[in-house]
């Protein structure tokens, strides 16, 4: 199970996943390493000694060591290049080269291991959960991550079905870090048909640095290919460069059931619509629909804005709405929008830093004090998507 952690711990946005973009992974934190208290010096009495002569001893041969290989983890938004999974075994350096898949599993009831029902959607909906597929994994079992684990009340040893009458057993409930973004991990990929699984990352072991790793990786890709490299563990030193995991979001914000409804869009149970989703007018944006708590945030950055003679940072007319239950972009992953938890503020105009900016410096500080963050730097940067982080980013 160690070796399987180790394996999808990746993005965090391994990719998680916001209305137009794809960020790299937060790593895990760092614990640091205990204090150790020395002992006082003894005093030793000054002596009187006849001086001695002493040979030095001979200096010790140095040997030279291969570094040790590191854990580097790939992305490619638009689908990992087919080419890769051969050439990169053959760069100097490499030691392995393991594909991640990802998509999207739907599910229709969750039992206890006595057989007692913890969830089941309405007829006609089911539970869309984000997952990762991995092949080495028991057949018969699914891995959850804590937080989903938390959201949908299952511990080791229940059960879960999935769409396609598909029955697993929990085999085991592990830290989030070692899940990545993931809400559910399985094996037996030819089962889940309709599960739109999809190869976007990759986890490199290599004896390197990173620049020479990339560098290696950019040359065996077309020119304009879009590519992310880093280590895994080392976090990310791009602010705003993450988003919060899908059960994180349902852990904050409530989970739903849902129904495809074609051109992208889902119908999402009524009953969680009427719960969580207000309309409000919001100063400066106007009446919009969101999440009952992502609606307060905003408005409370709106109308600080308001309150200090700063409503220029806002272009009223560039205001594109809040909630929005839908798939992000050519995928079948769940939009922040249709959380109601995401909004697209000064959309599309330039970002040039001027008033109605979507990264007005004023603009990005507010929306990152209340927890919420920008999309302009991920990797598909989406400048004017904002969406829930939360404060402790």
């Amino acid at each position: 199970m160690r070796r399987l952690g180790v394996l999808l711990c990746a993005l965090i946005a391994a990719c998680n996943q916001a209305a137009a973009g794809d960020p790299l992974p937060v790593g895990p934190a760092t614990t640091a390493a205990p204090t150790t208290t020395m002992a006082p010096p003894t005093t030793i009495p000054p002596t009187t000694a006849t001086p001695t002569t002493t040979t030095a001893a001979p200096v010790a041969q140095t040997t030279t060591t291969e570094p040790p290989a590191r854990e580097f983890f790939v992305f490619m938004p638009s689908g990992l290049d087919s080419g890769l999974e051969q050439a990169v075994p053959d760069l100097d350096g490499v030691e392995s080269f393991t594909v991640l898949r990802t998509g999207t599993l739907h599910i229709t009831e969750t039992r206890t291991a006595d057989g007692a029902t913890v969830d089941r959607p309405p007829d006609g909906f089911v539970i869309p959960v984000q997952a990762r597929v991995v092949d080495s994994l028991d057949a018969s079992e699914v891995v959850l991550g804590a937080t989903s684990a938390l959201v949908r009340r299952l511990r080791a040893g229940d059960e879960i079905t999935f769409e396609g009458d598909i029955t697993l057993t929990v085999g085991a409930v592990v830290p989030d870090h070692e899940v990545g973004s993931s809400e559910v991990i399985v094996g037996a990929p030819e089962r889940f048909v309709d599960a739109n699984i999809r190869s976007r990352a990759a986890l490199i072991t290599y004896a390197g640095e990173a620049d020479d790793l990339e560098a290696a990786v950019r040359a065996l890709l077309a020119p304009d290919a879009v590519v992310r490299i880093g280590e895994l563990g080392g976090g990310t030193s791009r602010p705003g460069g993450f988003v919060r995991s899908q059960a994180a979001i349902k852990l904050q914000f409530g989970e739903f059931a849902y129904r495809p409804s074609g051109g992208g869009q889902v119908i999402i149970d009524p009953a969680w619509v009427e719960e969580h989703i207000v309309t409000v007018d919001i100063p400066l944006l106007g009446l919009t629909r969101c999440h009952k708590d992502f609606a307060a945030l905003l408005t409370e950055v709106m109308q600080s804005l308001v309150d200090d003679g700063l409503a220029e940072v806002i272009d009223p007319a560039d205001f594109a709405g809040c909630w929005n239950p839908r798939f992000i972009a050519g995928s079948t992953r769940l939009s922040r929008h249709a959380f109601g938890v995401a909004a697209d503020i000064n959309f599309g105009n330039p970002t040039d830093d001027g008033p109605g900016s979507p990264v007005h410096p004023e603009l990005l500080a507010r929306m990152e004090a209340a927890g919420i963050r920008s999309g302009h730097l991920w990797t598909n940067p989406d400048p004017g998507h904002f969406e829930w982080f939360g404060p402790d980013g």
